[in-house]
Parts: C-alpha cells; sequence; structure tokens
C-alpha cells in the first residue's frame, strides 16, 4: 500500500481543527455572549448569520475530513498502526458529522422561524441554544435540539483529534505469519 500523501494528512488535520475550533468558538464565546444585545430579535439575527456564514466552512471542513480519511488513504495506514483505534475513528468521525450537519440543518431551521417584520434571521433568542419566551415553538424546538447536537459535536471531534495523534504515533503492526510468530 503506498503512503498517504502530505496532501491528505494536511488537509485532513486542517479540516478537523477548523471544525473543532469553530463549534468551541461557538460553543463557548458565541452561543452565550449573544445575550449581551438587548433586542432578542437581533440577538436571532446575529446568531444566524455568524453561524449560516461559518456552516460553509464547516460543511468543507467536515467534507475534507471525511474525503481524506475515507479516500485518501489515512484510514488503510491508520488500519496498519492501530486497527481498534480505526474503527473507534470511524465511528466517531461518522457520529460528528452527523451532529454537526444536523446543527446547522437547525440552525438554518431556526433562521426560517423568523416572524414575518422580524429582519431575516430575526428569530427572537435569548441565548445561541436558549429560546426567549417569544420563539416560535419550531425554533425553540430547533434551539433545544443544538443544545445537545452542538456539544457533542464538540466532544466527538475532540476524542476523534486525540485518537489521531495516538493513530500518528503509533507503528505500523507487522502482518504476515511469520511476523506474527517471530514479534
Amino acid at each position: 500500500m503506498p503512503e498517504p500523501s502530505n496532501v491528505s494528512r494536511i488537509a485532513h488535520n486542517l479540516g478537523l481543527a477548523t471544525w473543532f475550533g469553530g463549534a468551541l468558538f461557538g460553543q463557548v464565546a458565541l452561543n452565550p455572549t449573544i445575550s449581551r444585545i438587548s433586542d432578542r430579535r437581533e440577538r436571532g439575527r446575529v446568531l444566524n448569520e455568524s453561524w449560516g456564514r461559518f456552516n460553509a466552512v464547516t460543511f468543507a471542513t467536515i467534507a475534507a475530513s471525511i474525503l481524506t480519511w475515507r479516500v485518501g488513504g489515512l484510514r488503510e495506514d491508520a488500519e496498519l498502526r492501530a486497527p481498534a483505534l480505526t474503527r473507534v475513528k470511524n465511528l466517531l468521525l461518522g457520529g460528528a458529522a452527523v451532529n454537526g450537519i444536523a446543527s446547522g440543518i437547525l440552525g438554518a431551521r431556526i433562521a426560517k422561524e423568523a416572524p414575518g417584520e422580524a429582519p431575516e434571521g430575526g428569530t427572537p433568542v435569548e441565548a445561541g441554544t436558549q429560546p426567549a419566551p417569544e420563539t416560535p415553538a419550531k425554533a425553540a424546538q430547533a434551539q433545544r435540539l443544538i443544545s445537545i447536537t452542538g456539544p457533542s459535536a464538540l466532544s466527538l471531534l475532540a476524542t476523534v483529534i486525540a485518537l489521531s495523534a495516538i493513530i500518528d504515533s503509533s507503528a505500523v503492526k507487522p502482518r504476515g505469519i511469520l511476523s506474527r510468530l517471530f514479534l
């Protein structure tokens, strides 16, 4: 099997780093701080615009991370180093992707629920994951779900990054019958 290219490794690592960094910023800084804006509709507009802009980047980083892992030769190389950890990384990477994509879809649903007279995306909110009393029911439900999918994606990604480091530092395991007998 040929060695995976440096381009694949770089794209994979940059994808994971950007995906994780954006999710971390949103969870720790943007979502809670949005409550400092006095107008609840303006909170929703700023929140929806911010996440909407970053979601375009997030979807690209999800694609880069998964494609380089699945077809860029990284998974096969990882199988030679740490087969069990590779299978765990597969599952966790898939779970992070599902949670990340779900968060983006839920965010778009929240933005669509803005009352008729509100500016585009101006759905009233208390904070990033907390509906306001006047938040429309569908948007409030989507916000409650995002309070689960966002942190879930973040914790899954942190674990994927840790597993990636462990896998990358592992030595290639012998594969043949003779090497298993003598090593």
